[in-house]
């Protein structure tokens, strides 16, 4: 399951993922910045599990509580952005 979206933010993200029921992987890219850079490792971790019919708040949400953690800058997206472009590639 593959989707590729310009966000609202302007930059490209690209979501590729497999699943069932649940997420099973899930791989982030884009010409989007995040810093620090391993973030983004973490926030495909936390995505890892939820139900393939997970809502958008509940993914963005997720990554949010990470991005607030890790003192994250994201830089051409959001959580509510990039959570669209994964619910996307859940279809």
């Amino acid at each position: 399951m593959i989707a590729s979206q310009k966000v609202k933010e302007g930059k490209l993200v690209k979501v590729e993922a497999e699943c069932d029921e649940f997420i099973k992987k899930i791989k982030i890219t884009g010409d989007f910045f995040l810093h620090p850079e391993d973030v983004l490792e973490t926030i495909e971790k936390s995505i890892l599990g939820l139900r393939k019919n997970a809502g958008t708040e509940e993914i963005a949400s997720r990554i949010l509580e990470i991005a607030e953690a890790s003192d994250a800058q994201m830089i051409g997206i959001s959580p509510e952005s990039l959570a669209q472009v994964i619910r996307e590639a859940l279809k």
